[in-house]
């Protein structure tokens, strides 16, 4: 059995471009099973690539091919790559922070980086559409078998795999307290992620139904203060109102009951957001 393809891209729906990496695939083997992973991924966010794959890569068996096309350097003497991880996936990649989580777990076992000569029609080739010319055309070779993983092209240091500066913002635990970034967010439903995780999180005290005194910071300047309650789970709270829980990716959350704590409170994520919680105001008075 072929080993199956899987796209990610920051490049939306609302165009053909996710059409043409399938079709690049399928003219090399129309046998070939293409699935998609994401293709909303914040515009130019290598960092929202990686945390993307992190996710979404331990749960595809090995073998599994994804291309991650999130490349604002794309033409460039950035890397093109093609790591094999530990676990047997191949990532096939821009080398500009997207294999951050990769590199950390499951880890890449050898990276390689992808010879010109698999560019599809080098006549004809666009230099801002590697994802079409050079990435999907590698991966379609590969998966049919009329390449192999050390044929991609030559060896390079793992050492040297570029990483997201997020990734070393370790987020700070204490007693009834905690302060990290806000990592990710999902505009879909409107909530947030923190970096700090749920085993972290276990051990600073906080209990479910606890208030959480929550300070949220934008370029340093606080932006959302308010006592939350930290609950199991949506259901826990009215409908609308804000909670703190522990994430289905392992790390705590923020989000509103059956709405978009994002569009409410206007918030976002990226390093300049920072996030501090501490015992709630109506916690310490009693």
């Amino acid at each position: 059995m072929k080993p199956c393809i899987l796209l990610q891209s920051d490049y939306s729906l609302t165009w053909g471009a996710v059409a043409m990496l399938k079709g690049v695939i399928k003219q090399v083997d129309p046998e070939l099973e293409i699935h998609d992973l994401c293709h909303e991924i914040r515009s130019f966010d290598p960092w929202a690539a990686s945390l993307s794959l992190a996710s979404c890569e331990p749960f595809w068996p090995k073998g599994t091919i994804i291309v991650s096309v999130v490349d604002p350097g794309v033409g460039t003497s950035r890397k093109a790559s093609c790591a094999l991880l530990r676990d047997g996936v191949i990532v096939i990649s821009p080398d500009n922070g997207s294999l951050t989580h990769m590199k950390e777990n499951p880890g890449i076992e050898e990276i390689r980086e992808i010879d010109e000569k698999y560019r599809l029609h080098p006549e004809k080739s666009s230099g801002v559409f590697d994802g079409r010319d050079l990435f999907s055309h590698c991966a379609a070779l590969l998966a049919s078998g009329q390449i192999t993983f050390a044929e991609t092209g030559p060896a390079y240091p793992v050492e040297s795999v570029v990483e997201c500066e997020e990734f070393h913002m370790i987020p700070e635990t204490g007693d009834h307290s905690a302060r990290g970034f806000i990592m990710a967010d999902l505009p879909h439903f409107g909530g947030i992620q923190t970096n700090i995780t749920n085993d972290a999180w276990r051990k600073t005290g906080f209990q479910e139904g606890n208030l959480v005194h929550t300070v949220v910071f934008h370029s340093r300047i606080p932006v959302f203060e308010q006592d939350i309650p930290f609950v199991h789970s949506f259901g826990f709270v009215e409908k609308g109102k804000p909670l703190i829980y522990c994430g289905s990716s392992g790390f705590v959350s923020l989000d509103c009951n059956q709405a978009s704590f994002m569009s409410r409170y206007g918030i976002r994520s990226g390093k300049d957001w920072l996030i501090e919680f501490g015992i709630a105001n109506a916690e310490k008075n009693q």
